[in-house]
């Protein structure tokens, strides 16, 4: 499902992920620190948290959520695997999940809430007015950020960003 909100420019991700990197105390280059910011969430974010909850508890295909709790907070549910993957392996895809959900988050604060209560099926929005796709290309510029990786290969950015082969594709096409 998604949901239509203000359109935005992958310009203007990029220059949203400085900001987002700035409030989680983190420099505007190198691997950013998804575990370290996730527990900064209800700091940052007061009447906002996270919740690693049963795998079970979630559909198969979801790995992670941001579901609103009202008054504008938000509880970000992630499977145990996908935590526990995250935190023991450092598994990319499973640290792009939970940065991802992050991003809601920040996207929803700064004012890309969505303008319809009606849901979208994927791909019927275009993508610089999707919730969906908006959450996603922050998350990749967030962490992988443009000016450093747009010269390195994807196995370079895979090694250095701890992120999924599928993102490093993407930031390579972007």
């Amino acid at each position: 499902m998604d949901y239509k909100t203000k359109p935005v420019s992958r310009i203007t991700l990029r220059k949203y992920a400085s900001i987002f990197r700035m409030i989680f105390g983190v420099n505007e280059s190198g691997q950013f620190p998804v575990l370290e910011a996730l527990d900064k969430v209800a700091d940052i974010f007061p009447g906002c948290s996270y919740l690693i909850v049963a795998d079970e508890c979630l559909p198969k295909t979801i790995p992670a959520r941001c579901v609103p709790i009202g008054d504008g907070n938000f509880l970000i549910e992630i499977k145990e695997s996908v935590y526990v993957g995250a935190y023991e392996k450092n598994i990319g895809a499973y640290l792009g999940f939970i940065c991802h959900e992050i991003c809601h988050i920040f996207l929803f604060k700064i004012g890309y809430a969505p303008i319809f209560d009606r849901s979208f099926q994927n791909n019927e929005l275009p993508a610089y007015e999707s919730v969906e796709w908006q959450a996603k290309a922050l998350c990749g510029e967030v962490m992988m950020p443009y000016e450093e990786t747009k010269s390195m290969c994807v196995e370079q950015i895979i090694s250095e960003y701890s992120v999924s082969k599928g993102f490093a594709i993407s930031r390579k096409k972007y």
